[in-house]
Parts: C-alpha cells; structure tokens; sequence
C-alpha cells in the first residue's frame, strides 16, 4: 500500500515513543535547571545584599564577578528552561537548535560561575583581607555609598581591626567618620568622631561603631561563605553536567526530526513519481483514442 505524505519508514508508533521518551527526558531536566535557576538567584541576591561581596571588588574582580555571574546566569537559565517547555511540543528543528545554542552558552557560563567560586575561595584561604587595607582606603574615597550600605547593615565602620577600626577614615574624611558610623543616624552626627577620640582616647561613648568592616566580613565570608562556595562548587558541577546532558539529548531531538522529515520527503518523492509514471500511460491511451 502506498505511503502518503505525512507518514515515513518508521512507523508511527515508533516515532511517537521515542519522540515522547526525548520530550520526557528534556522536560524532566528542564524542571532541573528552573529550580536551579531560582536557587541561583536567590543565592546571589544574598551574597550581594548580605554579605556584600560585589563590595569586595577592590581585593579581587572575582568578589564581584562570582555573584553577579549567578544572578545573570539563574536569569538566563531560567529564560531559556520556559522557551524550553513552549516548544517541547512543537516539531521545529530551528526552536530546538537555538535551544540547543542556548544551553551551549549557560553551560559556559557555568564553568565560569564554577572557577569565580573556586578563586574566591583560594583568595580567602591566601591570608587575612586585612593585608588589603590600603586598597579599601583607595575605595572609601572612590565608592562611599558601599561602604555606607556595609556600615548600616554590619553595624561597622572603617577597614580592619575591632574596636579601632573607625579610625581609618581618618586618611579619608581628616578626623570625621560618616555618618553611617553612627548607632542612631542623623546629619552630621560623625564629624569630628575620631579627633574627639584622639584627644580622649579614653572616651568609650562616642556613638558609633568602632569595629572594622573588613574584619567582619572576614569572619562572615570564613564562617558562612567558604563552606557554601565549596557546597557550590560540587553543585555547579552537576548542574553542569545536567547542561551537557540536555543539550545532547536537544542535538539528538533536532537530528530525529530531520531524519523523519528527510524520510517522508524520500517517500513522499517516490509516490509522486509513481503516480506519474501511472498517470502517463493513461493519457497516452487517451491521445490514441482520439
């Protein structure tokens, strides 16, 4: 029995079960890398916002590209996982090709997001961020307002040391402290802090907070950071792999309905050709006839 457009070599049966088996496959990862992206922008909005760490770009430009690159890399991926599921149903090879393209890229992005981790880690372990403290001088003169969110949040003031550490801005704002030193901000309440404390350095009611920021974040990033990045070093890795996993399966996907297409073009060919060749004795006999 001839085959008519529309069908092919394989039976239909055939192609709906591994069509269904690619789909499931796909979708099933795609549910993977939605909650991952959720995660990863939760972990970056806490990272950013609590632990400050786009602050700490003055020690290494990793302190800001480790965060930055989850919440743009959870914002990509999760873009690209919901194109995923809209066209899970369609049969076009150019929406899965560029989803395929799509998840070439966040897997990149994963390996990078991975290796900022890792450096951020090895930078920790390399020492005290103390060491830095002149090039956090260099930054309270070029970015104030971070180091006024830090100080607001982390009830600190200043670079390293506990208890002295106010006094630093001293190179900076010549014997005041910013306002965001104070334990109850208002206008002007830091002015002229650290030249009462130099001439009284007996007066413990000054009304700000004396500990460094950088100590403090020290022992946060040692205590809650280090551990986590290691957590997301692992993590990263799998997701990684889950990356190269989807898109081979999206290539394999792209190549099946080619091949069908190619297929039914190959059939659809030949039942042209024998109708024709059907059709043409037939006319033949009619001009005969006539």
């Amino acid at each position: 029995m001839p085959m008519m457009k529309g069908t092919s070599m394989m039976s239909l049966g055939t192609w709906t079960a591994r069509s269904n088996k690619y789909q499931t496959f796909i979708n099933v990862s795609n549910v993977f890398l939605l909650i991952a992206s959720t995660v990863l922008l939760f972990s970056s909005g806490v990272l950013i916002n609590f632990y400050h760490l786009t602050k700490l770009d003055f020690i290494n430009w990793v302190y800001y590209a480790c965060p930055m690159g989850m919440m743009g890399l959870g914002l990509f991926m999760f873009a690209v996982t919901v194109f995923g599921f809209l066209i899970s149903r369609t049969e076009k090879r150019r929406y899965h090709a560029l989803s395929s393209v799509l998840l070439i890229i966040a897997f990149l992005a994963q390996l990078f997001s991975v290796w900022t981790a890792v450096e951020i880690r090895f930078s920790l372990n390399k020492g005290s961020i103390d060491r830095y403290q002149q090039q956090a001088i260099n930054n309270m003169r070029e970015a104030p307002g971070n180091w006024d969110a830090m100080q607001r949040q982390l009830r600190c003031c200043g670079g390293s040391n506990y208890e002295n550490g106010f006094q630093v801005w001293d190179q900076v704002l010549h014997g005041s402290v910013p306002d965001s030193c104070c334990h109850e901000e208002t206008e002007d309440c830091g002015r002229n802090k650290i030249q009462t404390f130099t001439r009284n350095p007996g007066d413990t009611n000054l009304q700000i907070w004396k500990d460094g920021c950088l100590e403090i974040l020290e022992d946060l990033l040692r205590k809650d950071i280090l551990p986590a990045l290691m957590v997301y070093a692992g993590v990263g890795v799998l997701l990684s792999i889950v990356l190269l996993i989807t898109v081979v399966l999206s290539c394999a996907y792209v190549a099946q309905i080619g091949r069908r297409n190619k297929r039914e073009q190959m059939q659809w060919n030949r039942q042209a050709a024998a109708n024709e060749e059907e059709f043409m004795p037939s006319l033949r006999q009619n001009e005969t006839d006539f």
